[in-house]
């Protein structure tokens, strides 16, 4: 064979090598792993329009057990929030009119990402960063979906941030559906203090989680895309 037919099906060679290297990066760039957040096998209705009709308002929130995962919104590997969840219920006029004199109006929320503060007890944590707030008044009675790109790291946890009110809460649960709540021991109950509560909405400050709900579970989850 020619010298030159030989370097010609080198370089071919070479080429097609290149080729397939490029097609392997790629799919796995396309195979990153994605993890649901927070996502059980049924979730529970919410409490609304049903009587006692309950929503969260006026709180940052996690759930730390939801009846099969415990620490359910715990990142475990680097990467980021692509999309998120809330199964909202749809109060009546009448409902929706005492929440909003309550807590405030328009239903809204947002994402956080919380990080607990190392031996702080009851715990402290961190708001690393947050998303932006949604009004959740069109999307009352439904499932909806949020687009998002959040950075999260191992060990930071997805939490919701509700300004206002969301009818995002079951209740009358199994015990071992659990949440914790940005509010001070003692201000776990009374309706004053739930109303007068600060959500947590500063990035780069703390704020004590004092309080813990048991048999509730806020419905949420959080679609996370780890790094390769």
């Amino acid at each position: 064979m020619p010298r030159t037919s030989r370097i010609t099906l080198v370089l071919g060679a070479i080429a097609i090598a290149l080729v397939a290297l490029v097609a392997v990066a790629n799919g796995a760039e396309v195979e990153k792993t994605t993890v649901t957040l927070g996502q059980t096998a049924a979730t529970p209705d919410p409490s609304c329009p049903d009587q006692p009709c309950q929503a969260v308002g006026s709180v940052t929130g996690f759930q730390i057990s939801n009846g099969q995962t415990q620490s359910p919104f715990l990142v475990q590997t680097n990467g980021t929030i692509k999309s998120w969840t809330l199964t909202l219920a749809q109060p009546t006029g009448s409902q929706r009119t005492f929440f909003n004199g309550f807590f405030g109006t328009p239903p809204e929320a947002r994402l956080a990402i919380l990080r607990r503060v190392p031996g702080t007890n009851p715990p402290r944590y961190n708001l690393r960063r947050q998303g932006a707030v949604k009004v959740l008044t069109p999307y009352l009675g439904q499932t909806v979906k949020f687009g998002s790109s959040l950075k999260v790291e191992k060990g930071d946890i997805i939490g919701v941030t509700v300004p206002t009110w969301a009818p995002m809460f079951s209740q009358e649960l199994a015990a071992n559906n659990v949440w914790r709540a940005s509010r001070e021991p003692g201000a776990c109950t009374n309706s004053t203090d739930i109303r007068q509560g600060q959500p947590q909405e500063v990035p780069g400050k703390r704020a004590t989680y004092g309080c813990k709900y048991t048999t509730a579970r806020l419905l949420y989850t959080a679609t996370l895309v780890e790094e390769g």
